[in-house]
């Protein structure tokens, strides 16, 4: 599993958009276009973004073939439930 995790204004949405370039992912995100108008200003094309909303909506249909990067885990945490106030994570590779 990848894992990008660095400070605000280090670059980590470039290199999520080319990861996502690389290994044909869909990208989910707050806000779609604004991340489209983004890899368009980085010169990366051909990426597929969708929301957090669209990713939990159990309406979308995706295929197991499918991969996904997400934006900013926190925000998709937030819209799973309301009541998730804290995680933890461990630092070591599978």
């Amino acid at each position: 599993m990848y894992r990008i995790i660095d400070k605000r204004g280090s670059g980590k949405t470039s290199r999520l958009m080319l990861l996502a370039k690389e290994t044909n992912a869909t990208i989910v995100c707050a806000l779609p276009r604004a991340f489209e108008a983004k890899a368009q200003a980085y010169g990366i094309t051909g990426l597929k973004f969708i929301s957090y909303h669209e990713f939990l909506d159990p309406c979308y249909h995706h295929t197991h073939e499918e991969k996904f990067f997400i934006d900013e885990i926190d925000g998709l945490l937030k819209r799973i439930d309301g009541n998730v106030i804290g995680y933890c994570l461990s630092d070591d590779e599978e």
